[in-house]
């Protein structure tokens, strides 16, 4: 599967005329209180899109991976969950990411692309979403990037971004491992934990 078919479709003209915000201007609106946790948006090329309410299954995945990355993280690596990413026009709040450093680091910033390592978005109903902001995470720099696929039980894995396109992607099944290296130290996770039967 090529993931140059999927692009967030910021581009294409709505039927009626809209705003782009710059990632200052969208920080301004929450400082001004204009916009607050409760409104469950994030900013994808320049664009304030509604976040979408989670499904049960969803929510076992994110946890669950949240649980497996916590226990394999070392020295030097920060888990985050459902937390700001700052890019250069969108500010997405992915499920999981793991980033390069320490608390300390993002006391005053959150992280950006290149601090990510992986990030991680569980799809159920927001599947074509999910598959748009690949070309978002590659341009910024992520070096890898999973979409959980909850109604397939696979996970589809895009790693070695170039030119604003992930170059290499596989998607793997619910009976299959994904080899992970975080550093020098490499795990491998086993699908079926993921999606029980």
């Amino acid at each position: 599967m090529s993931t140059t078919e999927f692009t967030f479709q910021s581009d294409v003209a709505p039927p009626v005329p809209i705003h782009r915000f710059t990632v200052e201007q969208y920080h301004a609106l929450g400082e001004q209180g204009l916009l607050g946790p409760e409104d469950r948006v994030e900013l994808l090329e320049g664009l304030i899109v509604q976040k979408i309410n989670q499904l049960p299954p969803h929510s076992f995945a994110v946890r669950y991976l949240d649980h497996w990355l916590q226990s394999i993280v070392a020295d030097g690596w920060l888990i985050q969950c459902q937390l700001p990413i700052t890019l250069s026009t969108s500010e997405p709040e992915p499920d999981l990411a793991v980033l390069r450093g320490s608390l300390g680091d993002f006391m005053k910033r959150h992280p950006s692309g290149e601090d990510c390592r992986l990030v991680i978005e569980v799809a159920d109903s927001s599947l074509s979403r999910d598959l748009g902001k690949a070309a978002i995470y590659a341009s910024a720099g992520v070096e890898e990037y999973w979409i959980v696929k909850i109604a397939n039980k696979s996970l589809l894995r895009m790693r070695q971004p170039s030119e604003g396109i992930y170059q290499e992607t596989s998607e793997l099944l619910r009976d299959e491992s994904i080899d992970f290296l975080l550093g020098d130290h490499s795990v491998s996770f086993p699908l079926s934990d993921l999606f029980p039967e």
